[in-house]
């Protein structure tokens, strides 16, 4: 008898969305564009970007997102451009306004979607205690793509900041977003750092953070610093495709068929499917909302890739839509557990327990199973495969199950000849 884990909980192939530059009703971009012209000498459109992301707009997303079953991970920047705290009053909304949206985001936004901070400004870099440009020419995603290797403490510092404006509201904190470049020259000091902050102040023994876009053919999620003894590891989600959905200018392409084309063959969505491949959108808030709150081009493109996606695999066989922290904790767990696989036993040790861990079972004929005593349901087809359960196959059996305890035994029953 052979045993493997699966890539994915419930052999499905990961569906999910990440939403940078979002924060509480502003909209980051014109104030980045008009700032960074002056440090570049550019002249970016700026002066017609709305300067507000309207909660009436955010609303009907994240309701849709809900009615279609759409799940990923929602940028919340806590200090925007230095303008101001959103765990505090921002100087451009009333305190009700404020509430009204952190309502909406914690009722319709929470459920769905991991909410990160994207570091503290998106803009300069700023002393994690007083809030104050470190120097005017230092840039998040620029000057700190390299961080300082000699300055540990002070990123870890950086990083909590930007989780504890996010904790103040009742957020859960599950990683942290980089701002463009942010630690992507030191991916190493970055991903220590962003376990060590994170654990500090939530206990969060596998925290992930968002950096890097693959359009390779082979997508990891990689795994940083995996501790059995401790069960603590540090994830990072890699999205998989571009932004066709009008980028975070606001006005970028737009092109549902670069995702998934109307026959459902062609675009990178399918590609990634048939080889197995963690499908991981990137979008950014601006562009779903277009230049106006009827414009919604981004938003629209981002309609027709669900609807066709749904198209392409009706009953959930293959695929389905998860946050990233659960795509993310699955290969922390993925990574750290150990298999002994005896007569018809298989004895686990799980430093981390996830939901729907799955087993895939090969040269043997399954009839049934057991985990630690409680028996599995068999079902006969992928689309019933669901927790608890075991489905044999031809090639195969796959079983799922959520652990309750570190040590494991499942017992394997094998079919009479």
């Amino acid at each position: 008898m052979n045993v493997e884990i699966t890539r994915y909980a419930l052999d499905r192939v990961p569906l999910s969305i990440i939403f940078d530059d979002s924060t509480l009703l502003i909209n980051l971009n014109y104030f980045w564009m008009r700032d960074r012209n002056l440090v570049d000498g550019e002249n970016r459109r700026w002066q017609d970007i709305p300067v507000v992301h309207p909660e009436s707009f955010t609303r009907q997303f994240a309701e849709w997102c809900l009615e279609k079953g759409v799940r990923g991970k929602f940028s919340i920047v806590p200090f925007p451009a230095g303008i101001g705290r959103v765990d505090q009053r921002l100087p451009l909304f009333s305190q009700a306004q404020q509430e009204s949206w952190l309502r909406m985001c914690h009722q319709l936004i929470v459920p769905a979607f991991d909410i990160t901070p994207e570091m503290i400004t998106h803009t300069c870099v700023v002393d994690p205690e007083t809030l104050k440009p470190v120097e005017p020419q230092v840039w998040e995603q620029y000057e700190w793509s390299t961080l300082p290797e000699d300055q540990s403490e002070l990123i870890v510092s950086y990083i909590k900041t930007a989780c504890q404006m996010l904790l103040n509201l009742d957020f859960s904190v599950e990683g942290v977003t980089s701002p463009g470049g942010f630690g992507g020259r030191t991916l190493p000091l970055y991903a220590r750092a962003v376990g060590e902050a994170i654990r500090e102040i939530t206990g969060n023994p596998t925290p992930y953070f968002f950096k890097r876009v693959s359009m390779d053919d082979q997508v990891e999620i990689p795994v940083w610093y995996a501790d059995k003894a401790s069960g603590q590891a540090v994830s990072e989600i890699i999205a998989s495709t571009g932004d066709w959905t009008g980028s975070w200018t606001r006005y970028g392409e737009v092109n549902a068929d670069k995702y998934i084309t109307a026959d459902l063959q062609g675009g990178r969505l399918p590609q990634l499917i048939r080889q197995c491949q963690p499908v991981v959108l990137i979008s950014h808030s601006q562009g779903f909302c277009g230049l106006h709150q009827e414009d919604q081009r981004g938003f629209k493109a981002f309609q027709t890739v669900v609807n066709r996606l749904s198209e392409l695999d009706p009953d959930n066989e293959y695929t389905r839509w998860q946050k990233c922290s659960e795509i993310t904790n699955y290969a922390c767990a993925r990574e750290m557990t150990e298999i002994k696989v005896g007569q018809n036993l298989i004895e686990l040790d799980l430093p981390l327990c996830v939901p729907e861990f799955t087993l895939s079972l090969s040269k043997v004929d399954v009839s049934g199973v057991t985990v630690a005593g409680v028996e599995l349901r068999p079902v006969s087809t992928r689309k019933s495969f669901q927790d608890g359960t075991f489905l044999p196959t031809r090639e195969n059996a796959l079983i799922a199950f959520t652990p309750k305890q570190r040590q494991i035994k499942v017992q394997i029953y094998v079919a009479s000849a």
